[in-house]
């Protein structure tokens, strides 16, 4: 890696961390001196247990989970997010890489799947570089694929889970995905 690739690397990863941190505080800001939850099914969080400390090299760091992801994700997308019953972002950061996993839970397969559907439909009216969602294969896992955002996503049982990679190769990303997929119940 050239020294401006990883001098850009650090920029991206500093302004997801900056992120992460307004965002959660910004969200304990907003809900300080109320005892309500913004979505009761989100309770006590624990869909990011679900994925290794560690994988193919990178560490796990959880950046945001339950509400505050929940909350993050709302205010960052058009249209409704629903039947949410838990969801993580989480950064994967090591060698010279990093992947960002959104991982939502629901409450069905079935309400996963249509919500995985809904997604799709919802970039492609949305237009611009969402406008072409595909579905390809990464090695024998079926996902969907954003060219324009060289983002992935795809749905196990009743878990969602969208895939960021940055400073990647497409056999590490097929890779990741797959050790993902596999480790969900």
């Amino acid at each position: 890696m050239v020294g401006g690739d990883l001098l850009n690397f650090k920029r991206i990863f500093l302004i997801l961390i900056i992120i992460a941190l307004v965002c959660g505080c910004a969200q304990h800001t907003q809900n300080a001196g109320k005892n309500v939850s913004n979505n009761a099914t989100i309770k006590n969080s624990s869909v990011a247990n679900l994925l290794p400390e560690k994988l193919m090299g990178m560490h796990k760091l959880v950046a945001l989970k339950g509400e505050n992801a929940l909350s993050f994700v709302k205010k960052s997308h058009r249209g409704p997010i629903k039947y949410v019953k838990d969801i993580a972002l989480v950064h994967y950061i090591g060698n010279s890489s990093m992947m960002i996993v959104w991982l939502t839970e629901y409450p069905s397969a079935k309400i996963a799947g249509n919500q995985t559907l809904l997604m799709v439909k919802g970039m492609e009216k949305y237009g611009s570089v969402w406008s072409h969602v595909n579905k390809t294969k990464l090695g024998n896992l079926s996902v969907y694929y954003v060219p324009g955002k060289n983002q992935y996503f795809f749905y196990k049982d009743k878990y969602v889970v969208y895939l960021i990679p940055v400073n990647m190769s497409g056999a590490e990303i097929m890779h990741f995905a797959k050790e993902i997929y596999d480790r969900l119940p």
